[in-house]
């Protein structure tokens, strides 16, 4: 075991506020590291998973539909239904384009074919102009299990966003790109801020507008003086990674020790120090430099007055990062969809959702194999056109 596995400050009952806070923030942000990776590996083992199993299982689930497809299609030019019948063929129908439009596992004349039908249901002018109101764009994985094509990617994202930032779907009505949170934050920010400024015109009179003015100016003034301090923070953490460095070697360095298990100690220490002043690793730089110091409580304390407090803002914002990856991890994946209606998850459950994804396209490539087989059968397809839920229907 590392001597860094230990801990920062030992003893707890003569630190210094900021030395409490640069503890516990430092335990927080290992946790997530582990945590990221743990979940990096899983998301990483369903979709190695995924291209073997549950992919082709969709594939082949997709060619069944669009036999389904064509099989009612055929129907429809050759046979004459009554009217209500008429209406729950071309439902299904309907149904069947919508799931197939633009699917990737089809061939090119399989999807010539559902791009006639689609015209002749007026379905490409109605997801045009849906597509208008509608934000397009998730992460590289989000359901990559399932394959779905980038339109759903986007909306169910969107779905999650929305819940998130506490507003209606429609409410985010701009386009964004999820490879770029910063910007998507930036179009959230402005389209609030008009929201704000019309708020002020329109609904307050002069006296409440003032007021209100003068809060909103204070709190951003609270905001720039975060965002200061954080720059100041990250160029006194740049400018003391050396001088951080310097005090750790001459405190360690292993030819001044004559015992011969501290020498071997200080020889692993130092080596930690090179490769962090190497790679510009501040945290171990400051886990080794508070280690180095716990001897000294007055140098310890006087550490934590001349530099902890910007540290600890850098913390901060490393843990806000860290936990803006593991959610986007966590939140591409339909949870709900798959009967999780956990609020925490663990990287385990990830392994459950997938496992309840297999058994399901499973049972719905069994279930509409078999539907494609009564639908081969003209009086079989009659009799199941009498049910009034035949579109929507699957269970027959």
């Amino acid at each position: 075991m590392s001597i860094l596995d230990l801990s920062l400050y030992h003893e707890t009952e003569n630190l210094s506020p900021q030395q409490k806070k640069f503890n516990r923030q430092i335990q927080k942000i290992e946790k997530l590291q582990l945590s990221l990776v743990e979940w990096q590996q899983a998301q990483q083992k369903v979709q190695e998973d995924a291209s073997v199993e549950l992919l082709p299982l969709y594939a082949q689930w997709h060619q069944v539909l669009f036999s389904q497809l064509e099989v009612l299609w055929q129907y429809k030019q050759s046979h004459k239904f009554a009217k209500t019948h008429l209406e729950r063929l071309d439902e299904k129908i309907s149904i069947l384009v919508s799931q197939l439009l633009d699917n990737p596992n089809l061939s090119e004349e399989q999807h010539a074919l559902t791009i006639v039908i689609a015209q002749f249901y007026k379905i490409l002018e109605d997801r045009d102009h849906l597509l208008t109101s509608q934000v397009e764009d998730t992460e590289d994985d989000f359901h990559s299990e399932h394959d779905v094509d980038e339109m759903m990617q986007k909306q169910v994202m969107k779905e999650i966003l929305a819940d998130q930032l506490g507003v209606s779907e429609d409410w985010i009505d701009f386009d964004f790109d999820l490879e770029n949170l910063e910007e998507f934050m930036q179009k959230v920010k402005e389209k609030f801020d008009r929201e704000e400024a019309d708020f002020i015109q329109n609904q307050l009179n002069d006296h409440e507008r003032e007021a209100y003015q003068k809060f909103a100016e204070k709190e951003k003034k609270k905001i720039l003086k975060k965002q200061m301090q954080l720059e100041d923070a990250k160029k006194m953490a740049g400018q003391s990674l050396k001088s951080i460095y310097l005090k750790i070697a001459s405190v360690i360095h292993p030819d001044r020790e004559r015992d011969e298990q501290k020498r071997i100690e200080k020889t692993e220490l130092l080596q930690q120090a090179n490769t962090a002043l190497e790679e510009k690793d501040l945290l171990t730089l400051l886990k080794l430099r508070a280690y180095t110091e716990q001897g000294d409580q007055k140098q310890a304390v006087k550490i934590a007055n001349e530099h902890l407090k910007s540290y600890n803002l850098l913390l901060e914002d490393q843990i806000e990062q860290l936990q803006i990856e593991l959610d986007h991890i966590i939140y591409s994946f339909d949870w709900e969809s798959s009967g999780f209606y956990k609020q925490t998850f663990k990287p385990a459950d990830l392994a459950k959702k997938y496992q309840y994804d297999l058994t399901e396209i499973r049972r719905k490539l069994l279930q509409d194999e078999q539907c494609l087989n009564s639908y081969k059968d003209f009086d079989c397809l009659k009799n199941l056109l009498k049910n009034r839920a035949f579109g929507w229907s699957f269970n027959f």
